[in-house]
């Protein structure tokens, strides 16, 4: 199946053993540009340009219209990996081009799935084919993005704004608040995208925002006003309109609630993989409990007296009732145990 993120873990850790005098940054594309492969989407390491495309086309498969795609992906050294999609009203032909690779196979691979599937957890989004030939697991994923704000260790967002220079606004949001700021940041691919301004019509007045974000050690300052027009400003705009609102009506706390992937099933307990994707759930299939560790993920070991009432590979949504054993794995006690359909 294509590069789910624990491919892309284990890739990783491979390389470092190999090579590890190099250099662990990840690279800029240096050939052909995103124009010039006709990019409709661009994954750049978890940085998404043409997320609405996506989001469209996934609409669009929907509504059974005909149509193509095309997702650029970049791996760590900066060579593009092609995705081109095409679906003709019954199913989805993808053709996955490694060519460009200077560490792949320099094959361009062909095959046929059935349904293009979209999947939203707390912590990420992705979108994956199912009823794909000749594919591990019948599943191949397409696009993914994570954006668990506990993942980082600083994150911190000043927002001014006004009809003139602003007045400064003391942004204090609780972790729920912070982790809705911190997905629309990275759904609107903040690091690479810039709102614009637009010069107000006559006798229309209409907020500046100034916003600054800090993740890690990393900054930037973003500029624009309420009259911008352009696509790329709208979502910054919510953005800081939800700030604003979440600064005077914060969330209240909610209960320690976990969504996850059943991974084991014992007679009282149960073994789930936190925030996991359908694709991660297939690239984990043949991963030892004792292996989970290495792993880049949360995963919890699940005390419940209703574990037999659950199967392998059903997704959950469960209340945390008390902590046994911190780690991953860790060790939990949970109530209020439920299926996730879709």
């Amino acid at each position: 199946m294509k590069h789910p993120k624990w491919f892309w873990i284990f890739a990783i850790i491979l390389v470092f053993l190999t090579a590890c005098n190099e250099s662990n940054q990840t690279a800029e594309p240096t050939e052909e540009n995103d124009s010039e492969l006709n990019a409709d989407v661009v994954n750049m390491h978890g940085g998404i340009t043409g997320l609405d495309k996506m989001e469209n086309y996934f609409k669009q498969v929907e509504k059974q219209k005909k149509g193509d795609l095309r997702v650029v992906s970049y791996t760590i050294e900066g060579d593009p990996i092609l995705t081109d999609l095409a679906y003709d009203g019954k199913h989805i032909n993808v053709t996955f081009d490694y060519t460009r690779d200077q560490y792949g196979d320099g094959e361009v691979k062909s095959f046929q799935c059935g349904k293009l599937k979209r999947e939203e957890n707390p912590t990420n989004l992705s979108y994956y084919l199912t009823g794909c030939e000749g594919v591990t697991g019948e599943t191949w994923g397409v696009l993914e993005t994570s954006y668990d704000v506990k993942r980082q260790d600083v994150f911190e967002v000043e927002l001014r704004y006004g009809p003139k220079e602003g007045e400064k606004q003391t942004i204090q949001v609780n972790d729920e608040d912070k982790q809705e700021v911190y997905k629309q940041l990275v759904l609107a691919n903040y690091l690479n995208s810039k709102p614009t301004s637009d010069e107000c019509p006559k006798g229309k007045q209409a907020d500046n925002y100034l916003m600054k974000v800090k993740i890690n050690g990393g900054g930037r300052t973003l500029n624009w006003n309420a009259c911008g027009s352009h696509e790329s400003s709208k979502p910054f705009t919510d953005i800081a309109e939800y700030i604003i609102y979440a600064s005077k009506h914060p969330t209240k706390t909610s209960e320690n609630v976990v969504y996850g992937y059943i991974l084991e099933v014992k007679e009282n307990q149960i073994l789930i993989g936190e925030d996991l994707t359908a694709p991660d759930l297939v690239s984990l299939e043949k991963v030892k409990g004792e292996d989970l560790a290495n792993l880049n993920g949360t995963f919890l070991y699940v005390e419940t007296e209703d574990a037999q009432e659950f199967s392998k590979g059903d997704k959950i949504v469960m209340k945390i009732d008390e902590v046994l054993e911190e780690g991953s794995p860790g060790r939990v006690r949970a109530s209020d145990i439920q299926t996730i359909t879709e």
